[in-house]
């Protein structure tokens, strides 16, 4: 590596310890084609056509490229000539673009996702050829996955609030059926979910400047703000009723957690703005829920950063990541790590939050547990 690199274009975990920026991040995840400037289009354009006839040549020779580096068999000039321009376009847009707030954060996660894509995730396709045969998407998925590698791949970039999506080549564990995910099995001894009990409402209470119940959420807005007797199902059915309409009317809610207060502080002239550093144009209607939203997930994926930090070098990794926990691949020599684990994950940034944990021997049958 050059001694004094310190911009790239694209995020690498061999640069992970280097003080490097990374332009890809400038521009929320654009292609370098999407942010060519003009006047380094027509040579850019032109460089990478030369630099892919090599390639596609160097293919249809059927050179094994498991034994031969790609870089070696490209003529030099049309490398050297192809990577000129593109550190040309890498400066421009960092010298054309403002740096992200949230730029630190970005690159603490873009290394989370990338350890979670390097992962193969243990499927057991031979213990449920009845779910295969008879659930047209088990069976779907068995054709996809079956013969290659599993792995969880993210897109950083997916959403407008910044809730991670999967690639279109990425093994489906956000949307996997419930009844479909027994056969995800841990690499190690068992999983273990950390989940923020009521996320986005205690993301609220944070936001509105209320201390954080160690009750379950729904039980607690029963006893506080109702103050009526009801089901913990009406409450929370109550509770989302009005959270996100707007026209919804609930005195008692609105007296307690006051939206307008919170969006008087984090919406102004058509912008959300977190305390994460992400600022999300939107109109009035979606406001309050890209605000809670974005800030919830970033909160969640706050806590699976430094998570991943603590068990660098340890057998125990992060499996994946959905919207509001984190599933570890745990392996039982790391017992000792668990009450610090735990401590990391309910710390936020937004206060101490509940936490729900649950451990079992496959994704589908994770069983509540304490210590």
């Amino acid at each position: 590596m050059p001694r004094n690199l310190d911009l790239t274009w694209s995020w690498s975990e061999h640069l992970e310890d280097y003080n490097v920026d990374f332009a890809e991040l400038w521009v929320s995840g654009k292609s370098i084609g999407e942010v060519t400037p003009d006047h380094l289009r027509d040579r850019y354009n032109f460089a990478e056509r030369r630099l892919q006839a090599h390639v596609k040549a160097i293919v249809q020779s059927q050179i094994n490229l498991d034994d031969n580096c790609i870089y070696d068999l490209v003529p030099r000039h049309v490398l050297r000539q192809f990577y000129h321009v593109k550190n040309e376009i890498t400066e421009w847009v960092v010298a054309n673009n403002p740096k992200p707030k949230n730029y630190s954060f970005l690159v603490e996660t873009q290394a989370t996702i990338n350890q979670i894509a390097q992962q193969e995730l243990q499927i057991d396709w031979d213990n449920h050829n009845l779910l295969f045969l008879q659930d047209p998407k088990a069976k779907s998925l068995y054709k996809r996955f079956a013969n290659k590698k599993s792995n969880v791949i993210y897109n950083l970039f997916g959403t407008i609030t910044g809730r991670l999506t999967t690639t279109p080549e990425s093994f489906p564990i956000m949307n996997l059926k419930t009844e479909h995910r027994k056969i995800v099995l841990p690499q190690n001894d068992l999983f273990i979910e950390l989940d923020f009990n009521a996320a986005e409402i205690r993301t609220l209470l944070a936001l509105a400047g209320i201390e954080q119940p160690q009750d379950d959420i729904h039980k607690f807005n029963i006893e506080q703000v109702f103050k009526t007797p009801m089901s913990r199902d009406n409450a929370k059915r109550r509770f989302f009723a009005w959270l996100y309409n707007p026209d919804s009317k609930d005195e008692e809610l609105k007296n307690y957690y006051n939206k307008e207060k919170i969006l008087d502080k984090y919406y102004k002239n058509g912008y959300i703005k977190t305390i994460f550093g992400r600022q999300i144009e939107c109109d009035a209607f979606h406001s309050l829920n890209y605000l809670l939203q974005s800030t919830s997930s970033d909160n969640c994926m706050d806590r699976a950063n430094k998570i991943r930090k603590m068990l660098s070098g340890r057998k125990s990794t992060i499996a994946f990541c959905l919207h509001d926990c984190v599933v570890l691949d745990f392996s039982n020599q790391d017992a000792h790590l668990l009450p610090k684990i735990k401590q990391v994950f309910e710390q936020t940034r937004l206060g101490k939050f509940k936490i729900n944990l649950k451990a079992g021997k496959t994704y589908g049958l994770l069983e509540d547990f304490s210590w």
